[in-house]
């Protein structure tokens, strides 16, 4: 009876003990916060995906500037844009995995007077004939974002839509634009559809073969090759292009005549160095030679061309550039020889990080009969972010 009894006991004590755990409230532990990462593998700016090994970053900018044309008498010609860059990267078996994308929108003064008037058509209505059904619409309006580039690279493999191989590459560094200032002066700059593989070797060597569609409606692609080698003292490097269908650029220089041109092909080849001034840090001259055989994809505007500029570095805020060009047969094949010249100021202040003042201003010239001189210029206050 007394190890009946005991049993019992225990039992009914356990049932009590489990039914009064059971009235209790039911309090659930919080989820860890994972907070944002840093992620320092690719530069600054760059923070992990919360539950991902994938860094992401978004940077920048926004401008206004305000320029003149001395062949434009319409007055200032004012300029808004905004640029967007999104940028994801993760380490792989197979190299860096990177998809890019950029988006911006520039407002300005053409813009802003196609706006004034349109035809039913939805194209510009400027000096529409009488009876045109012409729809007004309110001036000042907004512009529209645009996708500008948007790739995948993995290791040294890039495709999508971006720089020409001839205008920029991977590791490319100083062997990429033209001169210093924003407009590179005539450089043969381009966007494509492309693929493209770039090697690195030891010792700065670096390669690229680029395959490019140009927009001709065939099957056969354009060809850019380039080869380097950089330095601590600066980058040489040489360049080629093979044009197979010389149309589609020559369109905007001689318009429908150019689809008399479907079907020839054409080429261009450069080589460039860009040399670091000694004991002047942040100082750099740069000097390229253009050839083409024909007015390519790939050609300058002219069969021969010598471009050179200087950049000084005179303070940590504030630097300035000079460059000149001169080109020589306009018009390779064609009867008569017009040479052509252009000459830059660029002056760069940064007074605090991340705004910068820009002024730029161009003068060019040819031996063509008739006015052909023209000076250009703007001043631009951008911030970066």
């Amino acid at each position: 009876m007394k190890l009946k009894s005991l049993i019992l006991g225990s039992a009914a004590a356990l049932i009590a003990v489990t039914g009064a755990r059971a009235a209790d409230a039911v309090i659930a532990e919080p989820e860890p916060v994972e907070y944002v990462r840093v992620c320092d593998m690719f530069g600054t700016g760059f923070y992990y995906i919360p539950g991902t090994e994938t860094c992401f970053r978004i940077d920048g900018y926004v401008w206004f500037q305000v320029g003149a044309n001395s062949q434009n008498n319409t007055g200032w010609i004012t300029s808004s844009r905004v640029r967007l860059n999104f940028d994801a990267r993760s380490e792989t078996e197979w190299g860096t995995l990177r998809g890019f994308a950029r988006v911006q929108s520039t407002w300005n003064s053409q813009n802003q007077a196609l706006a004034g008037n349109i035809n039913a058509a939805g194209t510009a209505a400027t000096g529409v004939a009488t009876g045109t059904n012409v729809t007004t619409v309110p001036m000042f309006g907004d512009g529209n974002a645009t996708i500008d580039q948007a790739i995948i690279e993995l290791g040294g493999l890039r495709m999508g839509y971006t720089e020409s191989a001839w205008a920029q590459t991977q590791n490319g560094g100083s062997s990429n634009w033209g001169s210093h200032s924003w407009s590179g002066l005539a450089y043969g700059y381009q966007q494509r559809q492309l693929i493209a593989y770039t090697f690195s070797g030891g010792n700065g060597f670096f390669g690229t073969l680029s395959v490019e569609d140009d927009g001709n409606g065939n099957y056969t692609p354009d060809v850019v090759g380039k080869i380097g080698l950089a330095q601590g003292w600066g980058t040489v490097w040489a360049k080629a292009g093979y044009d197979e269908d010389i149309a589609p650029a020559l369109a905007g220089t001689v318009g429908p005549l150019a689809a008399g041109r479907s079907g020839a092909d054409g080429w261009g080849a450069s080589v460039g160095a860009h040399i670091n001034v000694p004991n002047m840090a942040g100082s750099s001259f740069r000097v390229m030679y253009f050839y083409s055989d024909s007015l390519n994809a790939y050609s300058v505007g002219a069969e021969h061309s010598v471009l050179a500029s200087y950049y000084h570095q005179f303070t940590s805020t504030f630097g300035a550039s000079i460059g000149g060009q001169y080109m020589w047969d306009l018009t390779p094949g064609a009867a008569g020889n017009v040479d052509a010249w252009q000459v830059e100021l660029n002056l760069v202040w940064v007074p605090i990080t991340n705004f910068e003042v820009r002024a730029e201003v161009n003068y060019s010239d040819t031996n063509a009969p008739g006015n052909n001189d023209a000076t250009t210029g703007y001043l631009r206050f951008t911030r970066f972010f």
